[in-house]
C-alpha cells in the first residue's frame, strides 16, 4: 500500500489518502492502547506502509513521551479536573449535535 502524498492519490484510490488522515486523528488512542486489536492491527500496517504516517507518529509518541517523562508525577488539582472533564463532555456534546 504506497501513498503519493504529494499528488493526493494513491495506490489503490483516494481511499488511502482517507486512510492516513484516519489514522493520523487516532494516532493517541493508538499510542495509548485504547483500541481494539483490529483497528490496532490496522493502523499498525498502515504505518509499516506509509512513511509519512509513520514519521508524524514517531513525532507523536516522542511529544507523548517527553511530556510523561517531565510531568509524570504531577497531579491535577480536582477542582482543574473537574473542569477539563466538564469542557470535554459539553465539546462531545456539541460534536455529537452536529
Amino acid at each position: 500500500m504506497s501513498v503519493d502524498h504529494t499528488s493526493g492519490a494513491a495506490g489503490g484510490g483516494s481511499g488511502e489518502v482517507e486512510d492516513c488522515a484516519h489514522v493520523l486523528e487516532r494516532v493517541y488512542a493508538f499510542i495509548d492502547n485504547e483500541l481494539d486489536t483490529a483497528s490496532g492491527d490496522a493502523i499498525r500496517q498502515h504505518l509499516s506502509d506509509c512513511e509519512p504516517c509513520l514519521d508524524k507518529f514517531d513525532v507523536e509518541q516522542a511529544v507523548k513521551n517527553l511530556v510523561a517523562r517531565r510531568c509524570g508525577g504531577d497531579t491535577a488539582p480536582t477542582h482543574l479536573r473537574d473542569k477539563v472533564l466538564s469542557q470535554l463532555a459539553l465539546a462531545k456534546h456539541r460534536a455529537d449535535r452536529a
